[in-house]
């Protein structure tokens, strides 16, 4: 099956060429816009698609969903992925090889997990939240909507759309720590009301705290929304983000630790500008087609199409050896990574009535294609440091004749056909059924002298069942049970039998309660436990094949609060216990201590978040937060151990309607911590940020 492909500006340019004469007479939809700016906006969201790919009331999912929407994310100055998902627990950071956004959810990596609008965005790279309107974060397998991954959950970015208004928006931030980013947001829409259009972007140069950083980030977001007639919209939107920074993966671990040195220590290249950088360039675009053909019958089609190149230069950390001056060793490698793809999901939404029963039903189809190219090629050994004085080298390019150790060509094809009925049995109960089957086919071309070829093909079923029993208009309990895949060809070895192996399976059950505050707060208690099998481990006595033998698991508890206690005081807080473990593996460490019985990697048992707000009047507000994670480990053979830590927050502003301005100090005790660690090695540690004050203005005119 090939599916067509078309490069993202192309598709753009069509769309908007096809649509220009068809939309000319007709009426654009009612938007509801408040022109009053609201002051007190709240951190609750009530509705999500995310869960259910139709608009549900979260009280109505038997699923934990975590939201971070615009209001805190301004308040809170964040700029990334990992500032947003600061609000989130039973999550830990992964250092993501300096390279891209990852963390692991509920123990086990979402490295693949990444979906912007519910279409997958899976690709390598830092995000830009600068066209973002909120974050949403679905605990545990979703396979039976998103097919293959999301294990511990996924992470959706909600974009910004066109409004039926007329804005301008200027944004300035800065920092202590060396920000300095600038960001736009424009909105018009035509007298006629059948057209909008918006444009978003960030442009970034800014250092912090680690020796020799840098980032360079450019991002812009066109989007053009046409209402084609009353039943029928077509959303057009294009996005494009250029990211260079420093290739910086942390600190080395020694003795169990994260090495003890001043935490701006680099360990990489004295050029590390021109030795030790990741540049990133994504483009995308997606056309997204609403039409109703009935009031209980309406298509939502969306065609989704990316590329993506990575040019990495970098260092790593091979060898550290204790001794009276203990050192580390130092490789310089170079890897591109060239990707493309195409997502295509359709999707029908019924309401229908059968006896007593009330359905709504979605059926879903969804095509895809992708390739992904990898390039990589190292020279070991370029430079030896003191591990505790690292005086660095000057590194020149790597030579020509720098042997290539991988260089791939992976193809992906995917069909998936899925089917959700959210039945309202009566006044108090409510079931969500659902299955998809997916259809993936991989192969990889292998294009170095090795030319180990692989493929596989799988086709499996993703079934999900819960139900929610609501004895009131305010409290709702529920318990479902799912289950997802992730093939290993996703990530292909160079082990032999690697295309002989099923895909690993996860496992969620699940209950809880949610309970709703007057409709302006809601407070959710979760209890879950994980478990994945099939997991890929070296044969002991062929380290050249695979075993489907490992097994992890993960048992916990979250609590969240999030919305307003009162006219004047707002709040998201939110604390997990999680208990991950290595069930099962053949495997040893390199201390030759089993796998099996170890705590799985980057699994803090404790975790909590909050963010205090006092609105001291129409105008001027102060907060109070902070995140705290108990001690976790940075691989799964748990050798090194980054310390648990607590920092706090503050936070200031001032907010009208042409202005606002948010000031926060972060880390207010400077306390030394550690954010992140590699998750698979033990020798990337990334230090948090130091205490840093951070200040915004935005201005509309």
């Amino acid at each position: 099956m090939k599916i067509f492909h078309p490069h993202p500006l192309s598709l753009l340019i069509a769309s908007l060429f096809c649509t220009q004469s068809a939309y000319a007479d007709q009426q654009l939809e009612d938007i509801r816009v408040n022109s009053q700016r609201d002051n007190t906006q709240s951190y609750e969201v009530t509705q999500s698609k995310t869960a259910t790919k139709i608009p549900a009331a979260l009280r109505d999912i038997p699923q934990t969903i975590n939201i971070v929407n615009l209001p805190l994310l301004r308040e809170q100055n964040a700029t990334s992925l990992q500032d947003a998902l600061q609000n989130v627990p039973g999550l830990s950071f992964s250092v993501g090889d300096g390279q891209r956004d990852q963390v692991s959810l509920r123990g086990f990596s979402a490295i693949t997990d990444q979906f912007v609008d519910g279409v997958r965005d899976d690709a390598m790279y830092f995000r830009d939240l600068s066209n973002i309107e909120r974050v949403e974060v679905l605990k545990g397998p979703a396979s039976v909507l998103y097919g293959r991954g999301s294990a511990g959950g996924l992470i959706n970015r909600v974009t910004k759309k066109p409004l039926q208004q007329q804005f301008r928006e200027i944004a300035f931030n800065l920092s202590s720590g060396g920000q300095r980013r600038a960001e736009l947001d424009l909105n018009a829409n035509t007298d006629s009301g059948v057209a909008a259009f918006r444009l978003t972007g960030a442009f970034e140069d800014t250092t912090n705290f680690r020796n020799q950083y840098f980032l360079e980030r450019q991002a812009l977001a066109p989007s053009a929304q046409f209402q084609l007639t009353p039943d029928t919209r077509v959303l057009v939107q294009a996005d494009y983000l250029h990211d260079k920074r420093l290739a910086d993966q942390g600190l080395p671990g020694y003795r169990g630790r994260p090495v003890a040195v001043d935490i701006a220590t680099y360990y990489g290249a004295q050029n590390g500008k021109q030795r030790a950088y990741i540049q990133s360039d994504v483009k995308s675009a997606a056309i997204t087609l609403d039409h109703s053909f009935s009031p209980e019958l309406k298509l939502h089609s969306v065609l989704r199409t990316y590329d993506f190149a990575l040019n990495r230069n970098y260092t790593t950390n091979t060898n550290i050896k204790d001794g009276a001056v203990p050192t580390v060793t130092i490789s310089q490698s170079q890897r591109f990574r060239d990707e493309d793809g195409s997502y295509w999901q359709n999707e029908l939404s019924q309401k229908l009535t059968t006896g007593n029963l009330r359905h709504q039903i979605l059926y879903g189809l969804e095509l895809g294609y992708q390739t992904k190219g990898e390039y990589l090629r190292t020279r070991n050994n370029v430079g030896t440091y003191n591990l505790f004085n690292p005086v660095l080298a000057t590194l020149g390019p790597l030579p020509d004749n720098t042997p290539v150790s991988t260089n791939t060509q992976t193809r992906l094809r995917i069909a998936g056909l899925y089917l959700q009925d959210l039945i309202s049995i009566d006044q108090n109960w409510k079931l969500l059924t659902g299955v998809r089957y997916d259809r993936l086919q991989q192969e990889r071309d292998d294009l170095t002298p090795k030319n180990q070829d692989l493929q596989r093909t799988d086709n499996t079923l993703s079934p999900r069942i819960g139900l929610v029993y609501q004895p009131s208009e305010t409290l709702a309990l529920y318990a479902s049970w799912n289950r997802s895949f992730q093939p290993i060809a996703d990530t292909f070895t160079f082990r032999t039998n690697s295309d002989q192996l099923k895909p690993t399976q996860t496992v969620n059950k699940e209950i809880g309660a949610k309970y709703d505050f007057n409709a302006s707060a809601s407070l959710t208690l979760s209890a879950f436990d994980m478990s994945q099998t099939n997991i890929q481990v070296a044969d002991p006595a062929n380290p050249n094949f695979s075993l489907p033998v490992g097994r992890q698991s993960t048992q916990g508890l979250e609590l969240s609060f999030s919305g307003a206690l009162n006219r004047d005081w707002q709040v998201m807080t939110a604390y997990a216990w999680m208990k991950g473990r290595i069930d099962q593996s053949t495997e040893l460490t390199s201390a030759k201590t089993p796998f099996q019985g170890n705590t799985a990697s980057l699994t803090p048992t404790h975790t909590f978040n909050l963010w205090l707000k006092h609105q001291l009047n129409q105008h001027y507000y102060l907060a109070i937060g902070g995140r705290a994670e108990s001690a976790r480990f940075a691989a799964p053979d748990n050798l090194l151990t980054l310390p648990g830590y607590g920092v706090l927050q503050l936070g200031a502003g001032y907010q009208s309607a042409t202005m606002d301005v948010y000031l926060t100090l972060k880390n207010v005790l400077n306390r030394q911590y550690f954010v992140a660690a590699h998750s698979g090695a033990n020798d990337y540690n990334m230090p948090g940020e130091p205490r840093t004050l951070t200040a915004s203005v935005r201005y509309r005119f």
